[in-house]
C-alpha cells in the first residue's frame, strides 16, 4: 500500500465561521487583560519579595550581634554584670565553692592572686603557724 493509495478526508470538523470569528475573540480576551488596573501589590508580591529580603537581613543581624558578642573577652563580659546581682545569682544558686573552683581555668599566677586576697595581709605564715598550734583540733 502506498500513501497514494490512502483516501484524503477531513476528520476534524469546526464549527461554522470559527475561523472568521477567531481573531475577534482573541481581540477581546487581550483587551480584557490590559484593561485591569494596577492596583497595590498583592500579599503573595509581598511574600515573595519583602520576606526574603527580611530573611536575610534578620540573619545578617544575628551573625554579626554574635561576632561582637564573640570578640569580647569574658572578662569584659563578666565586668558588665553588676556585682550585686552577680553576687544574689551566686548567693541563690546551689553551687558551692567547690564546684565554683572546678569549673574555674586557673593557674598558679590566679591561686597565688586569690591566696593574697584571702589571707590577711598583716599576718604572715609565722603569726599563722603559732595561732594553728593554740587552737586544738
Amino acid at each position: 500500500m502506498k500513501l497514494e493509495d490512502i483516501p484524503k478526508k477531513n476528520v476534524f470538523k469546526e464549527p461554522e465561521g470559527y475561523f472568521d470569528e477567531l481573531p475577534g475573540i482573541i481581540q477581546s480576551r487581550i483587551a480584557k487583560e490590559e484593561a485591569k488596573p494596577l492596583g497595590i501589590p498583592s500579599f503573595g508580591l509581598v511574600l515573595r519579595y519583602a520576606l526574603p529580603v527580611l530573611a536575610v537581613g534578620l540573619a545578617l543581624f544575628l551573625i554579626f550581634r554574635q561576632s561582637d558578642l564573640m570578640s569580647s573577652n569574658p572578662e569584659e563580659l563578666l565586668a558588665s554584670v553588676d556585682t550585686e546581682a552577680l553576687s544574689n545569682y551566686l548567693i541563690e544558686s546551689d553551687l558551692t565553692t567547690e564546684e565554683l573552683l572546678d569549673y574555674a581555668d586557673l593557674d598558679s599566677k590566679d591561686i597565688e592572686a586569690l591566696n593574697d586576697q584571702l589571707l590577711y595581709p598583716e599576718m604572715d605564715i609565722d603569726v599563722l603557724e603559732e595561732f594553728s598550734t593554740e587552737i586544738e583540733l
